[in-house]
């Protein structure tokens, strides 16, 4: 009787019918789009902020009687690969060492004191126990650095920041002494920041001219990383074994820079605070933002739902006055209204779930420029959401359909 009064109610009510799905898919599109997002916000954004600079810095230990001499200390070259051998290897998108010199410019007339600093722009380097190579240079962490000319490719080349370059003078191009050595400027480098009044060349040469072949200054890492939470700031010395091995096995900037200090000999790594806290502010505010409009996309097509279904009930007031007249219950005018509502939710989900392919993929291309991961549990997902539009929309139509009273309607239709 139930499903003989649902079907005669859906073919007779096509258009509103129809109108609830669509009403439903959207939102469920919307939900599931979303979701989608969320569920790779994370990687992405993360990837997409590492563009603006590392966040793990690694230099020499320094401690005891070499910190009150002011001794200065270097970490290895050789130990720069071993960061693609750690836990969270493939999260290590960016590797540029530095070894920073003072040096003494002569130029444009002037004389005076610059530091000058030995760094990658882009090498390759080869990856302990795989076939293939890692690309490391500033070019993988600081990507928006504008070199205007090309990177030094010899010792006898250096790039001039843009300030050096001002204050003396300097042009790509011009030859001038550094340290007493006649070295041509093949660029000029504006970062915005100090490195704007220092002077760099490759790595190589500078060691070799300083005789600290092998030796680096500090080593900056662009990773990959979990937002931080209360757990991750706890302190690892006060941790249980197991506690140690969940912080240490998530991808938490700290722990991240724990297991770059590990296979840097003698060295200190610690997370750049303003990009790691940056990284996890932006990441709680597009996750809030996220949730709001999942909410909002629920309450919308619930109410679409219900006003197309109190319409629905208007025209139906008779069938439902007569239902009552016969003695059908309130559980059964609920039970009808709900069976109606999950049914067109069930559709309106799985359509809104087929939408929500295209709706992800095109926001994935669009604002990360890749499309994002497809999951079979947003199908479930979808269908529930919908699920919960739908009865959420039939809240007010029961209401309003318990509140009939057959005697005056029946005899108002006479």
């Amino acid at each position: 009787m139930l499903l003989n009064i649902i079907g005669r109610s859906f073919l007779n009510q096509k258009k509103s019918m129809a109108l609830m799905t669509a009403s439903i898919a959207v939102g469920t599109a919307l939900v599931a789009s979303l979701i989608t997002v969320s569920l790779d916000v994370a990687a992405k954004v993360s990837k997409e902020l590492r563009s603006f600079g590392a966040n793990i810095l690694v230099e020499p230990k320094v401690e005891g009687l070499a910190d009150i001499s002011g001794h200065k200390r270097y970490l290895r070259s050789e130990d720069i690969a071993k960061l693609k051998a750690i836990f969270w290897r493939h999260n290590i998108v960016g590797i540029a060492p530095f070894l920073k010199s003072d040096a003494v410019l002569s130029a444009g007339g002037k004389e005076g004191g610059v530091t000058l600093a030995g760094a990658w722009y882009e090498k390759e380097i080869p990856l302990p126990g795989e076939a293939g190579n890692f690309t490391a240079g500033i070019k993988t962490v600081y990507s928006w650095w504008e070199i205007k000319g090309r990177w030094p490719q010899g010792k006898d080349e250096i790039i001039a920041g843009v300030s050096a370059a001002t204050q003396y003078s300097i042009s790509p191009g011009d030859s001038i002494l550094l340290d007493g050595r006649r070295v041509t400027v093949s660029g000029t480098l504006e970062t915005g920041g100090p490195e704007d009044g220092w002077m760099f060349m490759d790595l190589a040469p500078l060691q070799e001219v300083k005789g600290l072949d092998g030796k680096v200054s500090r080593v900056l890492v662009s990773a990959l990383t979990t937002p931080m939470d209360d757990f991750a700031y706890k302190d690892p010395e006060s941790m249980s074994i197991s506690e140690y091995e969940k912080w240490y096995c998530t991808g938490y900037v700290t722990s991240i820079a724990k297991q770059a200090e590990e296979v840097f000999e003698g060295s200190s790594a610690r997370p750049i605070w303003q990009v790691a806290a940056t990284e996890g502010k932006v990441l709680e505010k597009i996750s809030l933002l996220i949730y709001l409009l999942c909410a909002s996309a629920l309450a919308a097509s619930a109410i679409g739902v219900s006003t197309t279904m109190i319409m629905s009930l208007l025209r139906r007031v008779e069938e439902i006055a007569l239902m009552k007249a016969l003695g059908a219950d309130r559980w059964r005018i609920i039970t009808l209204f709900l069976a109606e509502g999950i049914l067109i939710g069930i559709a309106g989900g799985l359509f809104g779930y087929l939408f929500s392919i295209g709706v992800s993929e095109y926001i994935g291309l669009k604002v990360f420029d890749s499309g994002l991961q497809q999951r079979a549990v947003l199908l479930p997902i979808a269908i529930g959401s919908a699920i919960v539009i739908s009865a959420a929309g039939t809240v007010l139509p029961i209401r309003r359909a318990l509140s009939i009273r057959p005697g005056i309607i029946l005899k108002g239709a006479r």
